[in-house]
């Protein structure tokens, strides 16, 4: 049996348990990246193939972890003798803790947005980074909205979406500024993507052309190439910085989980320590158990604070190594 039809038969065995056509893909992609990394038939494949290729790989932690997922449920599924072949698969395929991707400097501010809106000449890409910032979407989750999710009420407009894990709807808002824009977009659109491929017909555009566009049109409005992705954290970090706002409505709006909350929150330290301190101000008149809730968010954040010194501190002792180095 070749590679090819072993990695079909596999794939049938996760659909069972897996749903998501967008999961499903990026185990086909990345397994048969695994299976075609060497020319060994994969009867042969041992512990040090695997070692080579997860070597070889050069992903940000996440990706690792979910690539590392995908091959050791694989290994398991296809080699009866797997504790054997690969003694060391749970050391190899272990599940790293994920850093933050971005700093809090780094996160864009409103001025930014519109620095980047006034720059890009075309309305539809206007539209698209309003709602991409605005609505705390995911780039491709953006690039295929549809207009019959689109709902255009009396205060403000409803972006409807379903969420496939959760198989839940939710539900996120724009502000007055980008509504407009979409409004007169919607006038002249044939599609029914809000966002349609200006070269394939019947298709949205992609998450490629996304950052193509946007390396472009950053360094000329704000001088410096910028990621797609810290439009989601930056919008995260303003508002789950505002403490007028409910961490749980932020969430709604969000998408998030309580799990992916604090991936979001791209805070500096005087300001976890700041929403730490407020917290303490609303303990007047609680119930038992709205303290003990309480106190827990106050022992999240003073852990978050602990760990933001940390990071600081190792950071000034890596440069202080530096320079040191580079005096001698």
């Amino acid at each position: 049996m070749n590679k090819d039809t072993i990695l079909k038969e596999h794939l049938e065995f996760k659909k069972t348990s897996v749903h998501n056509i967008n999961k499903l893909q990026d185990i086909e992609r990345n397994l048969k990246r695994f299976i075609h990394s060497s020319k060994k038939p994969l009867n042969k494949f041992k512990e040090d193939d695997l070692n080579y290729f997860i070597n070889s790989l050069s992903f940000q932690t996440r990706t690792m972890n979910d690539v590392k997922a995908y091959i050791k449920v694989f290994i398991k599924w296809h080699y009866p003798d797997w504790s054997l072949r690969f003694r060391n698969l749970d050391k190899i395929c272990k599940q790293q803790k994920p850093q933050r991707a971005y700093e809090p400097e780094q996160m864009l501010k409103y001025k930014d947005i519109e620095k980047i809106v006034q720059n890009e000449n075309d309305l539809m890409w206007k539209v698209y980074w309003l709602t991409l910032f605005f609505g705390g979407f995911r780039i491709s989750e953006a690039c295929r909205l549809l207009w019959n999710q689109i709902l255009f009420e009396p205060k403000g407009v409803i972006i409807k979406l379903h969420a496939t894990k959760t198989n839940k709807d939710f539900y996120k808002s724009l502000p007055e500024e980008a509504e407009q824009l979409l409004k007169e977009l919607k006038k002249n659109s044939n599609s029914e993507f809000i966002f349609p491929s200006p070269t394939k017909g019947g298709e949205c555009i992609n998450r490629h052309l996304v950052w193509e566009r946007l390396q472009r049109l950053s360094k000329k409005a704000l001088g410096k190439s910028i990621p797609a992705q810290i439009f989601r954290h930056s919008i995260a970090t303003i508002l789950y910085s505002d403490d007028r706002l409910k961490d749980d409505d932020v969430a709604q709006q969000m998408g998030h989980t309580k799990d992916m909350r604090e991936t979001y929150k791209n805070m500096s330290i005087d300001k976890i320590k700041e929403k730490a301190k407020g917290l303490w101000i609303k303990t007047k008149d609680m119930t038992p158990t709205e303290r003990e809730e309480l106190k827990k968010m106050i022992e999240e954040q003073n852990k978050r604070i602990f760990e933001l010194e940390e990071a600081e501190i190792k950071k000034q002792k890596e440069w202080a190594d530096i320079v040191k180095r580079a005096k001698k």
